[in-house]
């Protein structure tokens, strides 16, 4: 906490979001989960945020820990999973069954890309995007999928964590415009209504006022 007060960033031990709405299994309830040192900067307002994660799949199983960061992202894209070749992601978070492969061959050697949609990893994973993750000084591994990234790490020591929230914001500014052109946000959804005869799931219509117009005098 010292450390996030002397770089001018708010640290919370618990949670202030509601991190197990986001898409990935990791967060789901078929396991019990816990957030916990929640790092963000109040002057970013893009929701990017850095915590400790712990992970328990059974109850007689030890727990799982490790340092994640989130990205929330403007667009709704295919999975996508760059995980590090021969290392183990802490997550277990299940992956594409689809290996992409890319022009670089220096990322190819540290990453192994699967995407649900290959034209989803090609557009969102360019040369400024590659470049990046290559320059993270920390092992991390990167999955995405609809409108979040999640990248995961071995449980880090404080100072690593601020050098993850650098390189999380970092990544958020090189996700290239084309992805959302390819991956619009998906629409908000009508508000329903299964009530009288419109039947179930029909979108709920505004009534038309008919106004008298005044009679000329």
């Amino acid at each position: 906490m010292q450390l996030c007060a002397d770089a001018g960033i708010v640290c919370s031990v618990v949670d202030p979001s509601d991190t197990t709405l986001l898409p990935f299994r990791v967060f789901g309830s078929q396991s019990a989960h816990g957030v916990e040192n929640v790092v963000s900067d109040e002057h970013d307002g893009r929701g990017i945020r850095v915590f400790d994660l712990w992970v328990q799949t059974r109850p007689d199983e030890a727990r799982r820990t490790m340092t994640c960061a989130v990205v929330p992202l403007p667009f709704s894209v295919p999975r996508i999973d760059v995980v590090p070749s021969g290392q183990i992601d802490p997550s277990a978070e299940s992956v594409a069954a689809e290996i992409v492969h890319l022009e670089l061959d220096t990322f190819e050697q540290r990453f192994e890309v699967r995407a649900t949609d290959p034209r989803a990893a090609v557009a969102l994973l360019d040369q400024r995007m590659m470049a990046t993750l290559l320059r993270v000084p920390v092992r991390v591994a990167m999955h995405v999928n609809e409108d979040a990234m999640l990248l995961v790490a071995p449980l880090l020591q404080p100072g690593e964590v601020l050098v993850l929230l650098s390189c999380a914001t970092t990544l958020a500014g090189r996700v290239p415009p084309v992805v959302a052109s390819l991956y619009p946000p998906r629409p908000r959804r009508v508000p329903t209504s299964n009530a009288g005869s419109r039947g179930p799931g029909r979108p709920i219509r505004p009534r038309r006022i008919r106004l008298n117009r005044a009679e000329p005098g």
